[in-house]
């Protein structure tokens, strides 16, 4: 494919996963500006790197891979700075119709708040959601089955 047309199908392939984009760095990160950072570098990347994707059809699992990995550098980074636990800047709530469950789901560790917005809101699989963190399909399972259990726990008793 020449440069014109591979452009153009990465222009309307990122556009069209932007909402996930920033869904699953916002799982991550809770701060909207970091939000847009994480996916701005992630997009820079993906096309930097687009010549060492095998194959197009896997382009949504390795940009999100690649924001993932961008996400969790920008924790690093910050753990040094301020914990995360801290911060006071989450400005934007994932469109949820109750609160509190936005609320408890702040309480919840970043690779757990990944998994379940993978999960729930982008519709992975827990085979790709492995896949995608580089874990096991059983760690995938165990954190959904424990950030469930800490959300029920939080809501029931309304803790956060």
């Amino acid at each position: 494919m020449d440069k014109e047309k591979t452009d153009a199908w990465f222009m309307k392939e990122t556009q069209a996963m932007s909402d996930t984009l920033f869904r699953v760095a916002f799982a991550i990160l809770r701060n909207y500006t970091d939000c847009e950072d994480a996916v701005q570098n992630t997009i820079l990347k993906a096309y930097q790197n687009l010549n060492t994707l095998k194959d197009r059809k896997y382009f949504r699992t390795w940009t999100v891979r690649i924001l993932k990995n961008e996400c969790f550098a920008v924790l690093k980074k910050q753990r040094t700075l301020v914990p995360l636990s801290e911060r006071q800047d989450a400005d934007y709530e994932m469109d949820v119709p109750d609160p509190d469950l936005n609320r408890a789901f702040d309480t919840l560790s970043p690779e757990e708040r990944l998994t379940i917005t993978l999960y729930y809101y982008e519709g992975y699989k827990t085979a790709e959601i492995a896949k995608l963190t580089d874990v096991s399909d059983s760690t995938v399972r165990n954190r959904l089955s424990r950030a469930r259990a800490a959300l029920k726990e939080k809501l029931t008793k309304r803790s956060f």
